[in-house]
């Protein structure tokens, strides 16, 4: 199979945008959409139709029924009396022709007063991985080793739920998989919602799934948490439609308080060509996120990967209004609860820490770091099907995603109840509990300190 990127042609340039509440939009579909837009003069839609021809109005989740959406919100605010939802039925997108100038059908939309905000997605971004060619196999996954050097999976091993197997789930979401892979077929694993016929980017689903889940068996190597049970989610949708925002709140929709939602994703800065951000700077994927918080869900995602060269620092990123909303230090800080990751080398310093990989974003909203060099993992493209050199955030997300899926399930295990985002983000990132670093990406989790420190009785 030939490695291809997304191409961003395929997909209609798409604008989110959030009308005011009170509006009450009716969200059972785009033509009901449109329709109230059109009796009620809320958008000037005749005009912008003749003016920019073939553009499409439509809901923006529609993943998910309105009324369980509703459900969701509710459960939600049971979990976290102080969860402030915003109004997810208010959410549109407008779907413009890839030769269409957007950015002149955005200024027309901010200029009117049913608009609450309103700002062009990023088009598909690669995934979080900054791949540099193949090597031979390698039976050598240093990222399972005892600290400094790994996260100590060998240690958590030892304890019931640290292979996973539990009642915790896991979700997945990016592109695509395969999962036929000699060492993956044989997981609980299965894909839940979206496209599942997307071509691109097989082999970077199928290397996460192998750092997280590879089977105890006589091929390859051996995932972190490989009794864990696992659904696949992809940000392309059944009608292709390019939406990290709707695979979230999918995703959300199956999973419980306690469990695990990796996303194996970025986006593109909106103010610099080329450099990848983690996808919270969006609106309409923050506000799913901090959904998913609410509902108790443990959410990791990836930092990402600057410009593929060099990594940028977070706090120094200002959204559409100016504020820094990365940056912990700021009054604009924005926090989504989201445990953010970013990548380290695999080697160890001689003050006993790991550097920054040079393309890993950084700052101080990120909260742990795991190898983004040099992670053997499952690979389908390769012969024998396995690769030594998987790199970036994606690896390194993965990694801290196995992590908090064996902690979760140790808990689990022993009867004490789950823990909740708050409380599994503070363990995570806890200096006390891992490995340092010296380039601004937190703390890379060691697994005997947390089992051993953080986990009463578990010893």
């Amino acid at each position: 199979m030939k490695k291809s990127e997304p191409n961003p042609k395929n997909f209609p340039h798409r604008i989110v945008i959030k009308f005011q509440d009170a509006l009450r939009l009716p969200y059972r579909s785009g033509e009901d959409i449109m329709d109230y837009l059109l009796k009620n003069q809320i958008i000037p839609v005749k005009e912008l139709l003749e003016q920019f021809p073939g553009m499409k109005i439509n809901k923006l989740f529609t993943s998910v029924e309105p009324d369980q959406i509703t459900e969701l919100v509710k459960k939600a605010q049971k979990i976290n009396p102080g969860y402030n939802p915003p109004q997810l039925l208010s959410y549109c997108t407008m779907d413009c022709p890839y030769e269409m100038n957007a950015n002149k059908v955005l200024q027309e939309l901010l200029k009117n007063k049913h608009v609450e905000f309103a700002y062009i997605t990023s088009k598909p971004a690669p995934p979080p991985c900054n791949a540099t060619g193949t090597n031979p196999m390698s039976m050598n996954q240093g990222y399972l080793d005892p600290a400094p050097k790994g996260i100590n999976a060998r240690h958590a091993w030892g304890f019931d739920g640290g292979c996973g197997g539990g009642g915790v789930q896991f979700i997945d979401i990016e592109y695509a998989w395969i999962l036929d892979h000699e060492d993956i077929k044989s997981a609980d694993v299965s894909f839940l919602w979206g496209n599942k016929d997307f071509p691109d980017e097989k082999e970077h689903g199928t290397a996460v799934l192998g750092i997280v889940l590879m089977q105890d068996n006589d091929d390859g190597g051996l995932g972190i948490t490989p009794k864990v049970k696992s659904r696949l989610v992809s940000q392309i949708s059944p009608e292709r439609v390019y939406s990290i925002e709707d695979a979230i709140l999918h995703a959300v929709s199956h999973l419980n308080f306690g469990d695990i939602l990796l996303l194996e994703v970025q986006v593109f800065d909106p103010h610099l060509p080329n450099v990848y951000r983690p996808a919270e700077i969006e609106k309409a994927i923050f506000d799913a996120i901090t959904l998913a918080i609410s509902s108790g869900i443990i959410v990791i995602e990836a930092a990402g990967n600057g410009n593929l060269v060099r990594g940028f620092d977070l706090d120094g990123f200002t959204d559409a209004d100016g504020k820094a909303i990365l940056d912990r230090g700021s009054d604009d800080f924005r926090d989504s609860g989201a445990i953010v990751i970013g990548a380290a080398s695999d080697s160890v310093t001689a003050s006993g820490t790991h550097g920054k990989t040079r393309s890993s974003n950084y700052g101080s909203r990120v909260d742990c770091y795991g190898w983004g060099k040099n992670v053997f993992t499952a690979d389908p493209l390769q012969s024998p099907p396995y690769r030594s050199n998987f790199s970036g955030t994606s690896s390194a997300s993965a990694i801290i995603a196995g992590a908090a899926i064996a902690v979760q399930s140790i808990v689990e295990a022993s009867g004490k109840p789950l823990l909740s985002p708050g409380e599994m983000r503070k363990i995570l990132s806890n200096p006390s509990n891992g490995t340092g670093s010296r380039n601004k990406i937190g703390v890379m989790p060691d697994l005997q300190q947390i089992i051993d420190n953080a986990l009463p009785g578990m010893r």
